[in-house]
């Protein structure tokens, strides 16, 4: 699963999945779902996983073939009442288990009751459930990385208990590409790592983008003096400044 949200981190979300979807990627995801449109108007046709639905753009997941990140009990019981008061009679979706990070998703003290609606209900169908790793990239934190994958396997067998099909797993971001694979499970989110990671072995990266600008203005500032909002940039010494555009 590769991340295309923010329009693919500037380069171009079009642009982007165009070269990803002619490289055989599985899946796409996007923060929003205009983000989805968007992709869907350029002629993409892979799977698009939504990050943050809103209700009112469920419609839009309907009509552009996009699968929604479920995340909380009034998360779903809104997106299944939606399918359901529209004769929808299959939905993909995407369930976010939160392990640590403390944002979106479910809690691990909830997927027994999960688990329990998913199984009673047919609308809604389970294509992967998933969980982000909050400091995959932080050597002092791997044995929290290591909890986090332990809490989330254990509530993915819950879940699977109950379901009567199978579903994806995934937990792995970039930096849990390379510092973790063993971790790796189903599927991989790449994100920012589509543009470079670092390499342990030092390899030569090839240079993929390039940003360019222009400088506006240049000014000599004096020590003591401040540069930008609430007098944040403190000048130390005597300095040459200059005011880039971008």
């Amino acid at each position: 699963m590769i991340m295309v949200k923010a329009f693919g981190y500037g380069s171009g979300g079009a642009e982007v999945a165009k070269v990803l979807q002619f490289n055989k990627v599985d899946y796409l995801a996007v923060a929003y779902a205009d983000e989805g449109v968007a992709l869907r108007q350029a002629g993409i046709h892979l799977p698009i996983m939504v990050m943050n639905p809103e209700p009112s753009n469920f419609d839009i997941l309907d009509e552009y073939n996009m699968e929604p990140e479920i995340y909380s009990f009034n998360n779903i019981l809104l997106f299944f009442n939606y399918c359901n008061t529209r004769g929808i009679l299959s939905f993909p979706v995407h369930i976010k288990l939160d392990t640590g990070m403390h944002r979106l998703g479910f809690e691990i003290n909830e997927v027994d009751e999960l688990a329990t609606f998913l199984s009673q209900q047919h609308i809604l169908k389970v294509k992967t459930v998933f969980t982000h790793l909050v400091a995959s990239e932080d050597e002092a934190q791997d044995e929290f990385t290591k909890e986090q994958s332990n809490q989330f396997n254990s509530a993915c067998n819950i879940l699977q208990q109950q379901l009567a099909y199978p579903f994806l797993r995934h937990a792995v971001n970039t930096a849990a590409i390379s510092r973790h694979p063993y971790l790796q499970m189903d599927m991989v989110r790449l994100g920012i790592g589509l543009y470079g990671v670092d390499s342990a072995n030092h390899l030569p990266l090839d240079i993929v983008s390039t940003l360019t600008s222009t400088i506006a203005q240049v000014k000599q500032v004096k020590a003591g003096e401040t540069i930008g909002y609430n007098r944040k940039g403190l000048v130390t010494k005597d300095s040459l400044i200059a005011t880039v555009r971008i």
